[in-house]
């Protein structure tokens, strides 16, 4: 059981396909409150009955898309891997989320909630009376939907295998070997250049007799962001400052400059 609630599923990243799905399980709720009447909704007469019901469909889809975009960042927070338990418990919370929104809208539009004298005891009440009987089943009848189409719409992540680089120096016996992710920068000193890289938890440094171009020849990954730098921008934490004063930021509180001259190609390898 546990191994089956760790085996990765697909998450949906890409806010355009997030707003599809929202868009998606939106209709299918108001088809389903229109045609089919649950929960008594098939007495509730209106002029405006089929545009009341579907506005539940409405209210499920914007609270999904905002919901989708929080998510988003629980899925960075777990390094980009989303299991059937990080599915199984998004859905519960889900549920929770849009309950309190769709709960309101059904007083509003269904119950008359203006001309009730209800006090917050008893809404409250009435909320978690509406949750058990309403929300859930409802839910559960979305839940092949919402699985379908988020499996449909979603991205497999698969990590890739920790990538090591070699680095030489022109002295015999320099050289270091680096994964690739944990190198942060290197800075050229004359005719020598130090390599910046994270090691336990903290920044260390090697010393080559060297140049700049020969290291980069060596990882073509780097980027030059100043004339005496080479960069890993996927190291980088921020660029702080403008175009005139800018520096590189990253983690444990290490600077280094950004030209102006690269400012503009550093700043956009950041947003790809």
């Amino acid at each position: 059981m546990i191994k089956f609630l760790n085996k990765t599923t697909p998450f949906n990243f890409s806010y355009k396909n997030q707003l599809v799905v929202a868009l998606v399980l939106g209709s299918i709720l108001a088809l389903i409150m229109i045609f089919l009447g649950p929960f008594d909704t098939d007495r509730f007469q209106s002029n405006y009955k089929h545009l009341i019901l579907g506005g539940f469909g409405l209210v499920f889809s914007i609270c999904y898309f905002i919901y989708s975009r929080v998510e988003t960042l629980s899925y960075r927070y777990f390094n980009n891997k989303w299991t059937i338990k990080h599915e199984a418990l998004s859905f519960i919370c889900l549920v929770i989320f849009v309950s309190i929104p769709i709960h309101l809208y059904n007083q509003v539009f269904l119950n008359d909630f203006f001309i009730q004298d209800l006090g917050v005891k008893e809404y409250v009440q009435h909320g978690i009376w509406f949750f058990r009987s309403s929300m859930i089943p409802i839910m559960l009848v979305l839940l092949p939907f919402f699985i379908y189409f988020r499996n449909k719409f979603g991205e497999l992540h698969t990590p890739e295998p920790l990538k090591e680089i070699e680095l030489f120096g022109t002295n015999k016996g320099e050289r270091i070997k680096i994964q690739k992710h944990k190198l942060l920068f290197v800075k050229s000193s004359e005719n020598y250049v130090e390599i910046f890289y994270e090691k336990d938890n903290r920044v260390q440094h090697t010393i080559f007799r060297n140049t700049l171009a020969s290291i980069n020849e060596q990882a073509p990954f780097l980027q030059y962001c100043h004339r005496s730098y080479l960069v890993n921008t996927s190291s980088v934490k921020q660029i702080k400052g403008n175009s005139q004063n800018a520096r590189i930021e990253f983690n444990y509180d290490l600077e280094i400059p950004l030209s102006n001259t690269y400012y503009k190609h550093i700043k956009s390898s950041l947003l790809v």
